[in-house]
């Protein structure tokens, strides 16, 4: 009855982190329950004792990408450790001088050793059953691995299109405040294609927010690079655009730029903010806010 209770719990354990990683990685949502509540706790926790300090803040999302991976680890190292452990140390031949107790301690060593595939042979399973938990283990450390590596890759590209479009939008802000040269007083085309341009990229970014969402706590310290902080000179330039004097073809570009604006928000405050329902002014004060990020220009931190 032990055993079975053991291979039972342990082989949820393992599945608990299972399930996680293919939601995390693969669903297209991109949240785990495990992963989504450790990287929301690491975020509030970082939050209060960073306050308005960005460079503090920054350590928020690597923080929780590796305490993610951490977790998930423990997880399966727990989950076949406690399937192994009811069968030490009668199925197990152990090597001479290797020191071994034959309890729990040895289980969680064999599965460390299984999941980082060291293979070091001074525990060696005599059941045959026994035989293939060491292998599926390891390939579940492998996968676990190329996994990781894998999001790390995506997150680059997802943080590197962000920071990118937040830096052009700020330096379009910079440029009709401090040239006093306004896009509306451009050609129209061309001014109604540098709007496009900021339309299509900021759907993509609401689209990795969506998909991967660990990304919104990945806090750059300057404020340039910074979404939440940009956005307000954006929506001058927007309002600027859709002025009733404006030719048609610019006033179009800038009310689908708009939408773009306000569905962004909308993702925002439903995935991450989760404030009750109100408008766009608000919904971006209030993100401004998780950021740590003010109304008001100021300098870059």
């Amino acid at each position: 009855m032990w055993e079975v209770l053991a291979i039972v719990g342990g082989a949820a354990l393992a599945l608990v982190a299972l399930r996680d990683i293919f939601d995390t990685l693969f669903h297209p949502h991109g949240r785990g329950i495990v992963s989504e509540r450790l990287i929301r706790a690491i975020w509030r926790v970082t939050r209060r004792v960073a306050g308005a300090n960005h460079r503090v803040l920054s350590f928020a999302g690597p923080v929780s990408f590796f305490a993610v991976i951490l977790a998930w680890s423990t997880l399966v190292i727990l989950g076949f450790a406690v399937m192994l452990w009811p069968h030490f140390p009668n199925d197990y031949v152990v090597a001479e001088g290797a020191g071994r107790d034959g309890g729990i301690g040895d289980a969680l060593y064999l599965s460390m050793v299984n999941l980082t595939s060291l293979g070091y042979g001074d525990i060696v399973p005599a059941a045959t059953g026994l035989r293939y938990l060491g292998p599926l283990e390891t390939l579940i450390g492998l996968g676990l691995l190329t996994a990781s590596i894998s999001w790390i890759l995506i997150l680059y590209r997802v943080l590197s299109d962000s920071r990118t479009l937040s830096d052009e939008i700020a330096l379009l802000s910079e440029t009709e405040r401090e040239a006093d040269v306004r896009l509306s007083q451009m050609a129209p085309q061309a001014a109604a294609a540098t709007l496009s341009d900021i339309t299509s990229r900021l759907i993509t970014v609401r689209d990795d927010l969506a998909h991967s969402p660990i990304a919104y706590y990945f806090h750059p310290r300057q404020r340039r690079h910074a979404i939440p902080a940009v956005l307000p000179g954006l929506i001058e330039v927007v309002d600027d655009c859709s002025e009733a004097e404006t030719p048609a073809e610019l006033r179009f570009q800038a009310e689908m730029l708009r939408r773009a604006i306000s569905r962004l928000l909308e993702t925002v405050n439903t995935e991450f903010l989760r404030a009750p329902a109100c408008g766009s002014a608000e919904i971006l004060a209030a993100y401004q806010g998780d950021h740590g990020w003010s109304a008001e220009r100021t300098p870059d931190t």
